[in-house]
């Protein structure tokens, strides 16, 4: 294979990967931007079930101790509830604001 072939070749290829990318661009900041939503609904998750849980289970624990069944357990699980949606909320609300990420409203 000649010089001339060789250079042919790569300005072949060249030409391939522009129009490769005009067909199918790569999606690098749509599957960054899937991993941060998915974290965030984790997390999202996770805050809600731990605050039910943890309520609920102080309730119990203060129910059997104290004798007051089941007037704590269901306080204490109406308080978890909205701890857990007011952090579900907290959370939700700061989806994308990152330093430099912030998108504009449409």
């Amino acid at each position: 294979m000649t010089v001339e072939e060789d250079q042919k070749l790569k300005d072949m290829q060249v030409q391939i990967d522009a129009l490769r990318d005009k067909v199918d661009p790569k999606p690098a900041k749509d599957v960054t931007e899937n991993a941060e939503n998915m974290s965030v609904g984790m997390r999202a998750g996770t805050e809600l079930v731990g605050a039910i849980l943890g309520a609920g289970l102080i309730g119990y624990g203060l129910d059997q101790w104290l004798g007051t069944k089941p007037w704590l357990l269901i306080t204490l699980l109406v308080l978890g509830v909205g701890a857990g949606f007011m952090n579900v909320w907290k959370t939700t609300q700061n989806m994308g604001s990152g330093v430099g990420i912030k998108k504009p409203l449409k």
